[in-house]
């Protein structure tokens, strides 16, 4: 039976001193939180909450009705070793693939905001899951890459144009998690996802790359790279700066969630005489960030191959081949 579910949003400015006390108050409510991003524009913080209709019925503004409780909890980030499956399911191809020339690359613009999610379906239910995240229409997005990991886990990495775009994909991704909500194991925290949000700092394409391997098989990484306070500086310094790997096709850098001392760090590299993503970020990086960061706090939210891509042609004005 799929759960009903009443949803809100609440926005907070920035240097409120007390958030806490906020999210204690929407928990006694009977809210759950299920995000939380930024908002350059009016320098706050926007919370996104649900909670479970009774009977249909919204709970009454005050909780009086309401006996379920949802205290806030921070999303943890899983250790890929955490999801193990256990049981292997027979592979389908899909029908969604698009055939995109590397050329269309060129006509990127500049992501503002990046928006990663990740999903685990339930046994038996991979294909299925698989099917109905791939054959959606994102009309807020600059792309999407997608694919699974060995533990077969799903991950959506949007590109997103403004904070105004990542909004609404917002509010229409949860109308669809409800869709789907049967598929779904859910996380620890009895969230059906992991995601986070982060304004993008630093965006490097490598056209000539994609052109070059285009027919390659591509793998992506999520590494969040926790900075040490004194060395922050001089970590975005080496961060910022384009890619010298030789099978890089993108790196994006984001700033995660409303921190200043953590880093989103998005690759997708072409598998190329198996050097994967992974050994790319520990030749790139790890020898030069070892004094610049707190690596039992820098971990690997995703690994897996690209398995579908989306762009959206409306973007470019009509540009996209």
């Amino acid at each position: 039976m799929i759960t009903p579910w009443d949803y809100a949003n609440t926005e907070l400015p920035c240097t409120h001193p007390n958030r806490s006390e906020h999210m204690k108050e929407m928990g006694t409510m009977g809210w759950e939180l299920v995000s939380v991003n930024s908002n350059p524009a009016t320098g706050a913080h926007v919370f996104f909450w649900k909670r479970p209709l009774e009977d249909g019925q919204k709970i009454t503004s005050n909780g009086n009705t309401s006996t379920h409780e949802s205290p806030h909890k921070e999303m943890p980030i899983a250790r890929l070793g955490e999801v193990r499956a256990t049981k292997q399911e027979p592979f389908r191809e899909h029908k969604f693939n698009q055939e995109i020339p590397a050329s269309n690359y060129e006509l990127l613009p500049k992501p503002q905001i990046v928006m990663i999610v990740k999903y685990r379906p339930k046994e038996g239910c991979f294909n299925e899951f698989r099917d109905e995240l791939y054959k959606r229409d994102y009309p807020n997005c600059i792309a999407r890459h997608m694919g699974f990991n060995e533990q077969k886990e799903f991950i959506c990495l949007s590109l997103m144009e403004s904070i105004d775009a990542a909004l609404d994909l917002e509010g229409v991704g949860t109308n669809w998690l409800d869709s789907v909500d049967h598929l779904l194991i859910k996380y620890p925290n009895g969230s059906r996802t992991e995601s986070f949000s982060g304004p993008v700092w630093g965006w490097y394409p490598n056209v000539e790359n994609f052109k070059i391997f285009d027919k390659h098989s591509r793998e992506f990484n999520v590494v969040l790279v926790k900075m040490k306070a004194s060395k922050i500086d001089d970590c975005k310094n080496l961060i910022l700066r384009p890619s010298n790997a030789p099978n890089k096709l993108f790196k994006c850098v984001a700033q995660y969630k409303d921190t200043d001392d953590t880093i989103i760090l998005l690759s997708l590299d072409a598998m190329k005489d198996q050097v994967s993503t992974e050994d790319n970020f520990e030749i790139e990086y790890c020898s030069l960030l070892e004094q610049l960061i707190i690596k039992e706090e820098t971990r690997k939210f995703f690994s897996g191959a690209e398995d579908f891509v989306w762009l959206n042609e409306f973007s470019y004005g009509n540009q996209i081949k």
